[in-house]
Order: C-alpha cells, then sequence, then structure tokens
C-alpha cells in the first residue's frame, strides 16, 4: 500500500495508514473540542507563547530524538528522511508534484525532516500501553510562510474526518485531533490515532502517536510536541541527527 510522508502523517495514516505494517480496519471517535485548541498551558509547558524565532536549519534539529524517548525504544530507519522541495513535493500530501512545489516555494520551504520510532516489542508492547510514534519537522523562510503551511496542513487533517481533542497549547499556536482506525496487528483492539500540530516561528512540527484503545490519550502525543518546541526555544539543545538513512521517497508515497 502506497503511503505519504508524515503529513501524510495527518492524512494517510488515517485514510492510507504510514503504519501499515501496524493497522487494519476501522471507525473514528473521541471527544469532540474546537478546532485549533489553545487550551490554557499546563504544568511543564513551554513558557513564552507569543515568542517566534526565526530559527535556523537543518529542520531535523528540532525533531524528537530517540534519546528524548529513553530506553526501550528503536528507530524506524526506512521511514527516516531528509525532505526538501524536490522530493517533498511528489509526495501525495500534495494532489501533484507541480502544485507541491508551487506551494512549497510560495512558503519558503527551507528543510524538512521525518523519522519514527517503534516501541521494543511492537505491537505486543502497545498492547501492553506503550505506542507507535512518527514526527515530522518543516522549517520555512518566514513566520508568515509557515502560519500559511500549517493551515494547509491541518486542512489535510480536518479533510480525513479526525476529531478535534482539547490539548494544553504548545508554540504560537497548535491543534490536536484524534481517530480510532483499525486494530493493533492481528488483535481485536482497536488502533487509536492521535496528531498535534504546532507552529513556532518559522517551524510547523507534526507529531502523531498510535497506541491501543483503552490505554491511548493525546497527553503523550502533546508532551513530545513540547520536547520540539523546547528545543526551538533553545530550552533543550538542539542538536542535528547522525544520518540513518538518504531514501528518498518515490513520487506518489
Amino acid at each position: 500500500m502506497p503511503r505519504r510522508l508524515v503529513l501524510a502523517l495527518c492524512a494517510c495514516t488515517l485514510a492510507l495508514p504510514a503504519f501499515a505494517a501496524c493497522g487494519g480496519d476501522g471507525g473514528a471517535s473521541d471527544d469532540d473540542a474546537p478546532s485549533g485548541t489553545t487550551a490554557t498551558s499546563a504544568p511543564g509547558s513551554t513558557s513564552n507563547p507569543g515568542t517566534s524565532p526565526a530559527l535556523d536549519g537543518p529542520a531535523s534539529k528540532y525533531s524528537v530524538a530517540i534519546d528524548d524517548l529513553g530506553v526501550n525504544w528503536i528507530t524506524d530507519i526506512p521511514f527516516t528522511f531528509v525532505l526538501d522541495i524536490e522530493n517533498y513535493a511528489p509526495t501525495r500530501t500534495f494532489t501533484s508534484a507541480d502544485e507541491g512545489r508551487k506551494l512549497l516555494n510560495e512558503w519558503g520551504y527551507q528543510s524538512g525532516y521525518e523519522t519514527g520510532y517503534s516501541p521494543e516489542g511492537r505491537d505486543t508492547a502497545v498492547l501492553n500501553g506503550a505506542f507507535y510514534v512518527r514526527v515530522e519537522s518543516h522549517l520555512f523562510k518566514t513566520e508568515t510562510g509557515a502560519m500559511a503551511a500549517m493551515a494547509y496542513f491541518e486542512s489535510i487533517i480536518k479533510s480525513t474526518g479526525a476529531s478535534p481533542v482539547s490539548a494544553d497549547a504548545v508554540g504560537n499556536e497548535s491543534a490536536a485531533y484524534t481517530a480510532t482506525f483499525g486494530t493493533i496487528g492481528k488483535s481485536k483492539v482497536n488502533a487509536v490515532y492521535h496528531h498535534v500540530i504546532f507552529r513556532r516561528g518559522n517551524l510547523v512540527t507534526v507529531v502523531l502517536t498510535k497506541g491501543a484503545e483503552g490505554f491511548m490519550k493525546v497527553e503523550p502525543a502533546r508532551e513530545l510536541a513540547l520536547i520540539a518546541d523546547q528545543k526551538a526555544l533553545g530550552q533543550k539543545p538542539a542538536v542535528e541527527p547522525t544520518p540513518t538513512s538518504n531514501y528518498t521517497p518515490a513520487a506518489g508515497n
């Protein structure tokens, strides 16, 4: 089954799962909340929500690293990409490669990065409360470009029928969504996805978690987004990761 890159995350993991090896069939559910949630920040959230830094590249510096997750995690090397206009535009995030190049150039796209992590034990661990993670980071020349990109990316999430869910704010603006789609492996336990998308200055980050119904809430996705935001704010070291793959995603994936 073709896979879309993570914003892609936003859409394809619901309609055409990027977690192709992890999913099955299903429907959608969870608590309703206004789109673009901006709940009061909880203890431990980033300070200065109005701070809009002009971040330099590469975008990978502001991703979530395996060291941020602790023990018992595996990097999904085949799903780790360094993105640029030429390899991101042909993906199914856009209706065509030409449209992708047009929009990315209009937004002033500088660099992007996608990665993912699986718990040791994979589906067996997930059935006991662990979860899968995907993170996509996009850096733009200006805050204005990042704002336009976030609006576009969020429109993709909404188009899948995912339900908005309340979550504490991250970055300058953020939104959270959830959907129930498929099952965990060959079990009969429903798979629950949570997206958190946020913008900090000229950076847009999307975090996706996939876990078992009965265990998963939006908080783990929000906490991972918080780590990325803290790197953007200089509250955590922003270190470019060691390359794990130079694979260029095929057009249409």
